[in-house]
């Protein structure tokens, strides 16, 4: 029998907590790296709006004079169902996002990066002969969940920690379960009317609730960009999701972890899985308890 010491465990939790914390600094990085160009979409919106009286007719897309580059002309993309002041107003809507964007993104890496730096800190500090600072830093690691405490001679099952959280522009709150057991924990609990997402094709991935009996259709958007996201198909191009109600879910007798079928008629919205919006929309005190 393999007895653990508090010395094991302070390590071991430290070590967890250096490597999630690295992983999380990985994502961010990569999220950074492909946002849309900011300026540039600030640009396209100035130009269509300051061509937009010399502009006739609806067109897949204009080449304007670069301001930026005398001498050069800029191929603008347009939505040709619009005007063009009012594709001006699209590229100047994506330019604040971009930038809302990138701002949240900058900030959780340079609180992830100084948090990494004060581990390693701890880590190489660490003093296995002191008994007060191993007791005082086993706390800590159990508070930000880098260790697990366990019950013995429980009959009842621990409670899953909490779903990922996040929260659409509309301001709906989504959960996303991280395991099997945790997803199982999510769907069976909610409430019926709330919504369901889950990768659709025989994609694994987490089982998505959003906390809304009536969603808007930008909610149903990024909640299901969040479910592909959180799939296998993350690296995928498109990814198809399902959405049904949580009450349309049934847990089969005797199935395993995260398996679950349904009935009734499910909606499929196929979507782009997108790192930067996960980033954007994750709980900032969520993500500063838990950088998984």
């Amino acid at each position: 029998m393999t007895i653990t010491t508090d010395v094991d465990l302070v390590q071991t939790g430290l070590a967890h907590l250096i490597h999630h914390t690295r992983k999380q600094i990985e994502s961010l990085t990569k999220a950074l790296e492909h946002l849309p160009d900011a300026s540039d979409l600030q640009v396209k919106g100035t130009l269509l709006k300051t061509y937009a009286s010399q502009i006739d007719g609806h067109h897949h897309f204009v080449e304007l004079p670069d301001y930026q580059h005398l001498g050069q002309q800029l191929s603008i993309k347009l939505d040709i169902k619009k005007s063009i002041m009012e594709n001006a107003e699209d590229y100047f809507h994506r330019y604040r996002k971009s930038k809302r964007g990138q701002a949240t993104v900058q900030q959780n890496l340079a609180n992830a990066q100084a948090a990494l730096q004060h581990q390693l800190a701890t880590q190489a500090a660490f003093d296995p002969d002191n008994p007060q600072a191993v007791a005082t830093l086993k706390q800590t690691l159990i508070a930000t969940g880098a260790i697990h405490t366990h019950v013995l001679h429980s009959s009842k099952a621990p409670t899953p920690a909490h779903p990922r959280r996040f929260y659409t522009h509309d301001h709906v709150l989504v959960e996303v379960g991280k395991n099997s057991r945790q997803n199982d924990h999510l769907t069976l609990t909610a409430r019926k009317d709330y919504y369901w997402m889950h990768a659709g094709g025989k994609i694994p991935g987490s089982h998505v609730v959003i906390h809304s009996n009536h969603p808007s259709e930008q909610t149903l958007q990024e909640a299901a960009v969040l479910t592909a996201y959180y799939s296998k198909g993350r690296d995928l191009n498109r990814v198809p999701v399902d959405v049904l109600t949580v009450g349309q879910m049934r847990k089969p007798k005797g199935a395993k972890a995260g398996l679950v079928t349904f009935s009734g008629p499910a909606r499929t919205i196929t979507v782009v899985p997108d790192a930067a919006l996960a980033t954007e929309l994750r709980d900032q005190e969520d993500l500063q308890h838990d950088p998984d």
